[in-house]
């Protein structure tokens, strides 16, 4: 049994196109650019690949990846790596085509008259209600938003035509089946994370109580909900420290005038591999996405010893395990956010009851759990 892969972007694709080939699996994986591929290129991105995959099956595309990173039209780029895999598997011997959503209507239609199983790759929402949920939010802040049309109609096509889409949530999944998808076609399975993420060293009680947010600050991951959970904090500001991991988007440049206090602390961007150090240090992270798939930085975040505070739409109900490795919210409520920052706050022995349990790692975490169940999909699948 082979497997081909195609994404025009990183996202997981690299860790699970290594996992297909731990079991001897890959035929090939088609992306646009790989820094293993092509180092010449590598300047596209700081994040070097650190995945094991054999470089004879990578297939890259450097026209997208230059399109990609210079020109803002997705639809157009994704569209065109979608025509290039779909002419180069006509040859295929594969079993399996792996295609993420968006980027591979084409390639799914070109695979089955090959006879292979196909599998659309969702880490978001159902798209139309990504959509909604997005342009609602952004309203308030008085922004027009909306989803490329085209990109829209498209996925819907793959969602359609693939014979199953795999999911990375409860979350992801209740959306697909509140718009007529029957349970059978959708496959779940809960992201991974790198052996980089792990406790760098033992959690000590402080008299300053450390807060984190990883990742991008803007409207789609909820950041207005934490401003204002933090506003509404009983705690006095010189006893707690904000600290914030990544860039913030121009959207938010307001906000964060409007809300910031002296104890907010903005890291910036930090090497991927540097994560660990950032995160292990702190008592919480807090993740209020309005809309996400599973937010990759929350196994990071377990895996490194910290209890996490998720809403409900964040992916995480499927991996916090509620008052043992952090608390789950309602999404858009930043009172509960305050309620269980200030509940932590209070009870410092819970959060090394909870950093202890994370330790003992209760889950398996690890991109190598994600490919065997993904495997054992496959299986169910093609029987």
């Amino acid at each position: 049994m082979k497997v081909i892969i195609s994404c025009s972007g990183k996202f997981h694709a690299f860790a699970l196109a290594e996992q297909m080939e731990r079991f001897g699996m890959l035929e090939t994986l088609f992306t646009s650019y790989s820094s293993i591929k092509n180092p010449l290129a590598q300047y596209l991105v700081s994040r070097r690949d650190k995945e094991k995959i054999s470089k004879s099956l990578v297939a890259t595309n450097l026209v997208v990846a230059f399109g990609l990173k210079l020109y803002n039209n997705p639809f157009f780029w994704n569209d065109l790596f979608d025509r290039w895999v779909s002419y180069k598997i006509r040859k295929s011997d594969a079993t399996v085509f792996i295609g993420w959503s968006s980027m591979n209507l084409r390639s799914i239609q070109a695979a089955k008259k090959k006879g292979m199983l196909t599998i659309v790759e969702r880490g978001s929402s159902h798209i139309q209600f990504q959509n909604e949920i997005l342009a609602e939010e952004y309203r308030r802040f008085g922004i027009d938003f909306h989803i490329d049309k085209r990109t829209i109609e498209k996925e819907l096509k793959e969602y359609n035509n693939a014979d199953y889409i795999s999911l990375p949530s409860g979350f992801v999944q209740k959306t697909f089946r509140d718009k007529g998808f029957y349970e059978q076609k959708l496959l779940l399975n809960n992201y991974g994370t790198s052996s980089t993420f792990s406790k760098v060293e033992p959690y000590k009680i402080i008299d300053k109580f450390v807060i984190l947010y990883v990742g991008t600050s803007n409207i789609r991951k909820g950041l207005i909900y934490l401003y204002e959970a933090l506003e509404a904090l009983n705690i006095p500001s010189e006893n707690y420290e904000m600290r914030f991991v990544g860039k913030i988007d121009s959207e938010l440049t307001n906000q964060v005038a409007k809300y910031r206090k002296n104890n907010w602390e903005f890291i910036g961007q930090v090497n991927h591999y540097d994560l660990p150090k950032y995160i292990s240090e702190c008592s919480v992270a807090i993740h209020p996405s309005l809309e996400e798939g599973l937010s990759m930085v929350i196994p990071q975040i377990m895996s490194c010893g910290v209890p996490v505070i998720a809403s409900t739409n964040s992916g995480g109900e499927d991996l916090i395990i509620e008052n043992k490795s952090g608390f789950i919210v309602p999404v858009r409520n930043a009172k509960a956010i305050a309620q269980k920052i200030e509940l932590l706050y209070q009870n410092r022995d819970t959060v090394i009851e909870m950093k202890d349990y994370l330790s003992t790692n209760p889950l398996d975490l690890s991109w190598d759990a994600y490919g065997e169940r993904y495997l054992d999909n496959i299986k169910k699948a093609l029987k």
